[in-house]
């Protein structure tokens, strides 16, 4: 099924997980990560996880009351399908577990570095084949990329603060991002990417 990959902002918005058990924490914990405000609704043992509300009793449809998106992974399949209802119902966004039929989104295999995210769908046909590709693709990461990419944010700051012009801002950090800048962050952190930055807006090589 084709897809519109997106990187979603969760911070500080209600994100409901419905199940118990192994899948429903990992689902969790990758809301926590992205900073939402996580409530698990389960029958169920709770999912110990810091930052997390538990509502430890059968689902109802008021509990996805201001829920941004819902991930439906109980074990009964019945369940899942109500949920999977109630949210549509709210125009809420909602996944449930192994049963792509009723989502509306996928979750990608993800490798993580900081703010560096690389995300791996197969539109729910090959989960396996995501998770390998993912696992291929993280030992393919440099070493302490997200870092890097916050040492660079933080000189597009400024460079937007000194007016430099969007074209030249923009041809300046392409090429500081590749292989030359990544040396010199490594070789000096962010004085010596700072340093090559100058270089490359004076016209340097």
């Amino acid at each position: 099924m084709r897809t519109f990959p997106v990187m979603w902002y969760l911070r500080g918005r209600r994100a409901v997980v419905v199940g118990a058990g192994s899948v429903a924490c990992r689902k969790a914990r990758a809301l926590r990560e992205a900073e939402a405000d996580v409530t698990v609704v389960t029958g169920g043992p709770a999912c110990p996880l810091d930052g997390v509300q538990v509502i430890a009793e059968p689902y109802r449809t008021d509990h996805l009351t201001g829920a941004a998106l819902v991930l439906a992974c109980t074990d009964d399949a019945s369940v899942n399908a109500r949920v999977a209802a109630d949210a549509r119902a709210a125009g809420t966004p909602v996944n449930v577990a192994d049963m792509p039929e009723m989502c509306d989104f996928h979750l990608p295999a993800v490798a993580r570095d900081g703010d560096v995210v690389v995300a791996i769908g197969t539109g729910a046909a090959a989960p396996a084949l995501a998770g390998h590709l993912r696992d291929v693709l993280r030992e393919a990461l440099p070493a302490g990329v997200g870092d890097f990419a916050e040492a660079l944010s933080t000189l597009r700051a400024e460079l937007k603060q000194r007016g430099v012009a969007p074209s030249d801002r923009m041809t300046a950090l392409r090429e500081l991002a590749g292989d030359d800048g990544l040396a010199a962050w490594r070789r000096g952190g962010s004085d010596a990417l700072r340093a090559r930055l100058d270089e490359l807006l004076a016209g340097g090589a």
